[in-house]
């Protein structure tokens, strides 16, 4: 015999597409001298783009996925 809960609709799932986006792509390096003020400018980019976003985030995503089936 059938369970109850197995008898009820499951709920639906809404997860803000937002949430789900991946990072930002990695920044571009241009082909030319790159002076000591712009490098340090462009890592500090990189590594906001990349690094807590890229470890945390597509972890969180991962997640969202799995439950949300």
């Amino acid at each position: 015999m059938a369970s109850v809960d197995s008898l009820l609709p499951k709920p639906a799932v809404h997860v803000d597409p937002s949430v789900t986006k991946e990072c930002e792509g990695v920044v571009d390096i241009p082909h030319r001298f790159i002076p000591y003020d712009e490098a340090i400018g462009l890592w500090a980019e990189d590594r906001r783009i990349s690094g807590e976003c890229k470890r945390g985030k597509h972890a969180a995503i991962v997640i969202i996925k799995v439950l949300a089936r």
